[in-house]
């Protein structure tokens, strides 16, 4: 099980130490804007992280208890990871990030999404929490009935 040793028990420092390298945010852009979940679609990401990157930080963000890991209703063989309520809170701030590099990177970003944001950040965070909510409880409810 991987832990994190904390260098001092500071609020900014906590969440640097989980969040503080681009791997962990193209993640959670991942889980929260991309509908991924499963590890090969995380590979096939553009930014084309490494296997044992990408299983060093799904194990932190594990043990972080940001994301929660099923077995795949339709592949028993293969695992699926999901946002917890914890790793849903962040999606105000994933969303502030994404707001800022839009603005400074017109040429990148999701427009329908970002067109929502622009219109009403706040209705925009809610449904976005409230569709990775959905979605979790369907596939956890669509592997309980498989096994």
């Amino acid at each position: 099980m991987e832990t994190i040793e904390r260098r001092s028990s500071c609020p900014i420092n906590y969440s640097v130490e989980i969040f503080g390298d681009k791997w962990m945010l193209l993640i959670l852009r991942d889980l929260m804007f991309n509908g991924k979940n499963s590890f090969l679609e995380f590979r096939a990401s553009a930014e084309k992280i490494s296997s044992a990157v990408l299983t060093e930080k799904l194990n932190i963000l594990l043990n972080e208890g940001i994301v929660t890991k099923i077995t795949s209703p339709k592949n028993a063989s293969k695992f699926l990871y999901l946002l917890t309520d914890k790793g849903i809170e962040l999606v105000p701030f994933m969303v502030e990030i994404l707001n800022w590099g839009s603005r400074y990177n017109p040429n990148g970003g999701p427009k329908t999404l970002l067109e929502g944001i622009k219109k009403n950040k706040k209705k925009a965070v809610t449904e976005i929490q409230d569709k990775l909510r959905s979605q979790r409880q369907s596939l956890i409810e669509k592997q309980a009935d498989t096994f």
